[in-house]
């Protein structure tokens, strides 16, 4: 697994709490889709600010510590041994290790097509932590064929962690990116668009072009911003299923958006912030 030193990220579901930013509890812009949230929830290391993922919006913020030993050394080393989190993911992590025997057997057009039975299930109403056991199995056997890896039991938890909306600490090296396109994929069948968020372009086009071959893999439109795009350009990977962009564009397309005096003007669509 390639070791990420200088990964310092921001994973970022479209949706948000009125924590961090005081925005209006319903605003309406062409910029950006769904809901966006700036870094409250990630995963961290001693060197940088790892991933942050929203599922679901949560009241409260829960610190999750767990020291998991083994060949990753530690992935959420903690004040506590971990052990209470470990048994409260354990059930869903069975789950998703029972559906492994039947999803490997499975043709690349099968694990394709598990995306759109996905999504349409999403659709229909049924929620993402129910879709969860399987969505996170094909991730991990998508990830295996294409990347030639597969994620640990603890990565599974640490994409659980993150959907769930709290904070778990992992160290340099023990899989921040891959961890993080569990929960990007599970989000992104809901249609409203996840963001992906990084320091620079540098790790921004990295993640997109290594671990982005995942979710396109399984038939997921993936998109990077550059701080050099055009109006156009951004527009069109903004409506990507997920999008990889800097903290900083984001940002700065948030105002840009919130400055354009004609609707055309601005390059995505319907950012709703709360």
């Amino acid at each position: 697994m390639a070791a990420a030193s200088s990964l310092c990220s921001s994973f970022t579901s479209k949706t948000c709490t009125n924590k961090t930013l005081t925005l209006p509890s319903s605003a309406s812009s062409p910029y950006l889709r769904g809901y966006i949230h700036f870094p409250l929830f990630s995963v961290s290391s001693s060197t940088s600010a790892a991933k942050t993922v929203r599922g679901d919006r949560r009241p409260r913020l829960r610190t999750v510590a767990a020291s998991l030993g083994g060949l990753l050394g530690g992935i959420f080393k903690g004040t506590d041994t971990g052990e209470e989190t470990r048994k409260q993911y354990a059930a869903t992590v069975n789950i998703v290790n029972g559906l492994e025997a039947k999803i490997s057997a499975f043709s690349d057009s099968e694990l394709r097509e598990k995306t759109f039975e996905l999504r349409e299930r999403a659709q229909r109403g049924e929620t993402l932590d129910s879709l969860l056991p399987e969505a996170f199995a094909v991730v991990r056997e998508a990830s295996r064929r294409v990347l030639g890896l597969r994620p640990f039991d603890v990565q599974l938890i640490g994409g659980m962690v993150l959907h769930k909306g709290e904070i778990a600490e992992m160290r340099t090296g023990e899989g921040k990116t891959l961890v993080a396109i569990l929960p990007a994929y599970l989000n992104a069948l809901s249609g409203k668009g996840v963001h992906v968020v990084t320091v620079n372009d540098y790790l921004a086009r990295r993640d997109c072009e290594w671990v982005g071959q995942v979710p396109r893999f399984l038939g997921l439109k993936v998109g990077l911003i550059q701080q050099n795009m055009t109006s156009e350009q951004r527009k069109e990977n903004y409506l990507c299923d997920i999008t990889y962009v800097t903290n900083s564009e984001l940002g700065f397309d948030y105002l840009r958006d919130n400055l354009a005096t004609e609707s055309n003007s601005s390059f995505t669509c319907c950012l709703n912030l709360m």
